[in-house]
């Protein structure tokens, strides 16, 4: 699918829901309810928005951001003089596009980004309690995910975390990406479990389920193939990935910035 970055309000499809007599009673909640469940089912990148948040590292600990669906990556803070965690965050200007590079430094911050990578130690989630065990910076940076909190191998600093989430408008209700296949999905969807309800109440026939079972498994197979298409612009990314002669083993420090750029080889 090309991405077109255009979100419209779920309000489109409640809309297009309340035109059907059976469905008057629908409530907002149980309209938002499995409209969320629904893309959470189909699980496509086109779904999310990107969004970065600071968090504060106290005593290995610190608290994710409530709207996280997907963590893409996530960065220690340091000082540009000492290398280290600073402790007292980002300034209110920063921004993590003002660095090239994960190990590069802003001029204006005086910060530079540090990439975690997962943490493999059992006792990783517990150097609250263990501090003998935490490993330090020996064998890197390291962060784990558990409980609504992000956990790390240094005991305090500043992390900036790079997600994906579900869009939403002043009201905190969501944003669905404007997407013809998408908004039939979650509309069908909708109606599936709102007649699941009704025919275990006997109040519509097993034929009329079925057929909004059977309208509903068709729509989410068009939306999932449409929402997972490549665009031209990201079959050449794809392409230039898989084609490279030589893989870079930087791309993880640089935040994966040329992953699809094109290698170019000079032969002497």
């Amino acid at each position: 699918m090309a991405q077109t970055g255009r979100v419209v309000s779920l309000k489109i499809v409640a809309d297009r829901l309340m035109q059907n007599p059976v469905l008057k009673d629908l409530t907002w909640e149980f309209i938002v309810d499995k409209a969320v469940e629904v893309m959470s089912l189909l699980d496509a990148p086109a779904l999310y928005i990107s969004k970065e948040d600071n968090i504060k590292i106290v005593n290995h600990k610190g608290k994710l951001p409530t709207d996280v669906m997907h963590v893409n990556q996530v960065f220690k803070v340091g000082s540009v003089l000492t290398g280290t965690a600073s402790s007292t965050g980002l300034d209110n200007n920063y921004s993590t596009s003002a660095a090239t590079s994960s190990t590069s430094t802003s001029s204006n911050s005086g910060y530079t980004l540090i990439p975690l990578r997962t943490g493999t130690d059992t006792l990783h989630d517990h150097y609250g309690k263990f501090k003998s065990a935490s490993t330090g910076s020996t064998g890197g940076q390291t962060y784990s995910l558990n409980s609504n909190n992000i956990f790390t191998n240094f005991e305090s600093g500043t992390v900036v975390i790079v997600y994906k989430a579900i869009a939403t408008d002043e009201e905190c209700y969501p944003l669905v990406t404007n997407n013809a296949s998408l908004l039939r999905c979650i509309e069908s969807y909708i109606k599936y479990r709102w007649f699941d309800i009704l025919n275990d109440m006997d109040q519509i026939s097993d034929r009329k389920f079925n057929k909004a079972e059977v309208d509903y498994c068709a729509n989410v197979a068009q939306a999932d193939a449409n929402l997972k298409l490549p665009s031209d612009d990201e079959m050449e990314t794809l392409v230039n990935q898989i084609t490279q002669l030589i893989p870079s083993r930087t791309q993880f420090q640089d935040r994966f910035a040329f992953l699809g750029a094109q290698e170019h080889l000079r032969i002497h």
